[in-house]
């Protein structure tokens, strides 16, 4: 027997017209399932905007949510700092290593991934890119 793989589909964002649609059925029928097929979205969806829409009036359910970043990609100083003067001090060290003494210097809290490590390098111009050396 053949096994069937589920294949995930793309579902769009709602639109302002979905939402509208979606308020204005459950409004006059009070049937959350009846309005969510009529504007083709999940019942998730509805849970997520009708408080929105109770809140803020229309105008609430006009944008979806900024997104904010919560890690904005940016290296605390002071571990910048430390990560320069630890590959001066090693130049043989790669960036797993830089990584790992300073997780252990923080009571082993991972503070910085080994990526991050390396971005701090290479704006210092420590790190020097593969393609860079085969030219």
């Amino acid at each position: 027997m053949k096994e069937e793989r589920k294949v995930k589909r793309y579902i769009k964002p709602t639109t302002f017209t979905q939402r509208k649609l979606m308020i204005e059925t459950y409004q006059k029928t009070h049937n959350i399932s009846f309005s969510c097929r009529k504007a083709k979205i999940s019942i998730n969806t509805f849970r997520r905007w009708y408080p929105r829409y109770l809140e803020q009036g229309i105008g609430g359910i006009r944008e979806p949510k900024k997104r904010i970043r919560k890690n904005p990609g940016r290296v605390p100083e002071k571990y910048a700092l430390r990560i320069i003067e630890l590959k001066k001090k090693n130049p043989n060290w790669g960036r797993r290593t830089i990584a790992s003494v300073i997780v252990k210097e923080n009571n082993n809290k991972k503070v910085i991934s080994p990526g991050g490590v390396q971005k701090v390098l290479e704006r210092a111009g420590l790190w020097v890119k593969k393609k860079e050396i085969d030219i």
